[in-house]
């Protein structure tokens, strides 16, 4: 595996975590508006989802600003 393409993975893996976020805080308002989450499981999402969006966006910038 080249240099390049390691890289290219990379930024894919970042990808894939920001839209794992987002389906996460979509999935999660719609629980929430249908009534199948409670309270007390929003805040475990609305973490989740920080560390995904977290994750992945610096994955994206590591990559991006080499």
């Amino acid at each position: 595996m080249t240099k390049e393409e390691h890289k290219d993975d990379k930024r894919k893996i970042g990808g894939l975590l920001l839209m794992l976020r987002a389906g996460l805080v979509i999935a999660g308002a719609i629980g929430f508006m249908v009534g199948y989450l409670s309270q007390e499981q929003i805040p475990a999402i609305g973490a989740l989802a920080l560390i995904f969006i977290g994750a992945g966006a610096s994955m994206k910038r590591r990559e991006e600003s080499k």
